[in-house]
């Protein structure tokens, strides 16, 4: 009797683990079928539990989460002053993303305001921005400016410029930073506690934090996307977002 529990429990072991494996398999396969699909985009895929977030640039740390009844999908925490929209909307968007990224520059430009006045501001979508800085020594500089003029409450002002604007100085970090200063002055920002907080290394503790996960997430280049947990890829157009958010829509409870 003893032996035949001790084969369920190796059976049942070794079940969980297939699992395990079978949803990686499926985690990996997300990225060729979107490279098939979006031929000469740059495609990523990842798969995470969208998180609880509150509305944009209220300052504070506190991270909030949503329990998760998925399989496989880890929970992703965001921090409020990185997150647009209502607490009460029922989608939530997750972006993984490079500030030197051309696909991401291109959501910017052609896709992100469009999510946002439809969606965002009609209360039915919260957009999260997570920091994936890969390409460029810039990429991490950039994010953590970003994260300095989020310490300031005035992180999607700063993102839209950063995607506005050239600057590369290739590895010159003391350029780099200086025009990333000029952008700070620009948007009327506090330029000598913007300065010491690039100094400081709290802004690169929490890029590392959100590229550190990413990469938990599998998630394997920029853009990437989370609408309620389901990845969508890639710089794609906005009727692709639409139609994910029109069916999370369809399908999530009334709060």
């Amino acid at each position: 009797m003893k032996s035949q529990n001790q084969e369920r429990e190796r059976a049942a072991a070794h079940s969980s683990a297939d699992r395990d494996r079978a949803a990686l398999k499926w985690f990996t396969l997300g990225s060729v079928v979107g490279a098939l699909v979006a031929i000469g985009a740059m495609v990523i895929f990842t798969a995470a539990r969208t998180p609880s977030a509150a509305t944009p640039n209220t300052g504070g740390s506190d991270t909030m989460a949503l329990s998760d009844a998925r399989p496989f999908a880890p929970r992703v925490a965001v921090r409020p002053q990185n997150t647009q929209g209502s607490a009460d909307a029922r989608v939530t968007i997750v972006e993984y993303s490079d500030f030197n990224c051309g696909f991401c520059r291109r959501f910017y430009e052609e896709t992100l305001q469009r999510v946002l006045n439809d969606y965002v501001a009609t209360g039915k979508v919260r957009f999260s921005y997570k920091h994936y800085p890969l390409l460029a020594p810039s990429s991490v500089w950039k994010a953590e400016a970003a994260e300095c003029a989020a310490a300031q409450g005035r992180f999607w002002d700063y993102h839209g410029k950063l995607f506005s604007t050239n600057i590369f100085f290739g590895e010159d970090e003391g350029a780099t930073k200086r025009a990333l200063a000029d952008l700070a002055a620009e948007l009327r920002l506090d330029v000598a506690m913007f300065t010491a907080c690039l100094s400081a290394g709290d802004a690169r503790r929490q890029v590392e934090e959100d590229t550190q996960e990413g990469r938990r997430l599998a998630v394997s280049g920029t853009p990437s996307f989370l609408i309620n947990g389901r990845p969508l890829v890639g710089a794609q157009p906005y009727e692709a977002f639409r139609a994910m958010i029109e069916e999370e829509l369809a399908g999530a409870p009334t709060p």
